[in-house]
């Protein structure tokens, strides 16, 4: 039989056991959930994290392409990159540019602290890297085409990087402890690289920081492509322009002559407007004023055969509806386009303090006479467009100008700029001239314009040429 308290005692026992093994079960399973909420944390952390970098990332391809889209311009182009750069992934960032030969022609740089985007520039100007010095960094990176990530740069090598003197000493002040260098290419080319940099050893850079300089680097690249073709297309359309207007005008006894051009089009467009002035035999001289419909490469070579064709026709043509004349079978031969132009042309015969001018308009605005006293006069007749009939009417039509007048030819440039819905227009022009009677031929020719630039709002609606030409006996 069993004895009552030791069946009461081990029912104790077991319920304390029973009640120890549950007390247990359920700090393991605390301890579990604390774990598994720890490892939930930490997993949300670097999510929050991950999601911080990327949208920082972005933010710095962002702001450098925002930026960039701005300018077409080298420098400004550059600046963009390394500026992007310096604010969200390093301390300073420099970025070189490389000539057609490779060699390294500008460095620009950015700083975290706008206070030290000096330094950065002296640093780099300091000693442009040399494309064939083994221990540059650009160098390798302009032979090789790929990225290089240096995450801790020894000492020595910084010093063999660096030219002795001030280049040296503002790496050392500036700081160079880890080290990203990107090529800038595009189209096959490399333009030149991107470096990136840090100043603290105990946060080097990883390969995630590579990735995102190398993303930079090629946005950059097509960025400072586009800069380049933009630049030589403006060289070029400046040249052809220029070209195709007289270098300097001549001088003529007894006259004073001015120009001014004010072209509309954007740098890399050709405008349509030309003025030329020469003398076509002694005592007979040959102005000529003319637009041409267009604009870019098609207007220059329409504005070339005019120009060419005019001075050719005048050797052997007196009267100038003679010479607008041959023009005028001139584009019709050798144009299938349907292109033409508007032209003036005006013979000079200076004589003592007079000049007689005999003028033909195909098409163009009519010639003004500023007289000395300040009244205006229309000069010339109505006329055909050159190059669109067979047989166009060009009246010669002749005016005498005394010492003091000027005879200011004009494209439609001047009368149709506007100002909201209102224009220039004729009325005007004569107020302008009208207020510069007296002053010489440049004032006149750069009142014209200033009154027509003041006038306006906006982008400009078309080319401005003015050619004034006064008697000073």
């Amino acid at each position: 039989m069993t004895d009552p308290a030791v069946s009461l005692e081990q029912r104790m026992l077991d319920a304390e056991r029973r009640a120890r093994e549950i007390a247990e079960n359920a700090q393991a399973e605390a301890e579990a959930a604390r774990e598994e909420a720890v490892h939930a944390r930490e997993e949300a952390e670097h999510a929050h994290r991950l999601e911080t970098q990327a949208r920082e990332r972005l933010q710095v391809l962002v702001e450098a392409g925002v930026a960039m889209a701005a300018s077409l311009e080298l420098r400004s182009v550059l600046s963009a990159a390394t500026a992007a750069a310096a604010r969200r992934v390093c301390d300073y960032s420099v970025a070189f540019a490389v000539d057609r030969d490779g060699r390294v022609e500008a460095a620009v740089g950015a700083h975290r602290d706008p206070s030290r985007f000096g330094m950065v520039e002296r640093m780099a100007n300091a000693r442009l890297p040399d494309p064939d010095d083994p221990d540059s960094i650009v160098a390798n990176v302009l032979k090789t085409g790929e990225g290089v990530l240096i995450p801790h740069v020894p000492l020595e090598q910084m010093e063999r990087m660096m030219a002795p003197g001030e280049q040296l000493e503002l790496a050392r002040s500036l700081g160079l402890a880890s080290v990203i260098a990107v090529p800038l290419a595009a189209r096959g080319r490399t333009l030149g690289v991107l470096m990136l940099v840090r100043d603290d050893p105990s946060t080097p850079f990883v390969e995630e920081d590579q990735s995102l300089a190398g993303m930079l680097a090629a946005r950059t690249g097509l960025a400072l492509d586009n800069a380049r073709l933009y630049a030589e297309r403006e060289y070029v359309a400046e040249t052809l322009r220029r070209s195709l207007l007289p270098p300097e005008l001549p001088g003529i006894e007894g006259l004073e002559i001015a120009a001014r051009y004010l072209p509309a089009a954007e740098g890399t467009q050709v405008g349509g407007d030309f003025y030329d002035v020469f003398e076509a035999a002694p005592d007979r001289w040959i102005a000529v004023m003319g637009d041409v419909v267009g604009k870019g490469a098609e207007a220059a070579a329409m504005m070339g055969l005019a120009r060419y064709t005019i001075r050719t026709a005048a050797m052997s043509e007196g009267r100038p509806s003679a010479i607008l004349e041959t023009l005028n079978q001139a584009i019709l031969k050798q144009t299938n386009d349907q292109r033409f132009c508007t032209a003036c042309a005006v013979r000079l015969r200076p004589s003592g303090d007079e000049a007689r001018a005999t003028v033909c308009c195909g098409g163009h605005p009519l010639p003004l006479v500023l007289r000395a006293d300040g009244s205006i006069e229309v000069a010339g007749s109505p006329g055909t467009i050159v190059g669109v009939f067979d047989d166009p009417v060009l009246v010669d039509r002749a005016v005498d100008l005394h010492l003091g007048d000027t005879l200011v030819l004009y494209t439609d440039g001047v009368t149709d700029e506007r100002r909201d819905t209102d224009e220039f227009g004729e009325t005007r022009l004569h107020e302008a001239l009208t207020e510069l009677a007296g002053a010489g031929a440049q004032r006149i020719a750069d009142g014209v314009v200033d009154a027509v630039v003041g006038f306006r709002t906006g982008q400009p609606k078309d080319d401005i040429a003015i050619l004034a030409i006064k008697v000073v006996g």
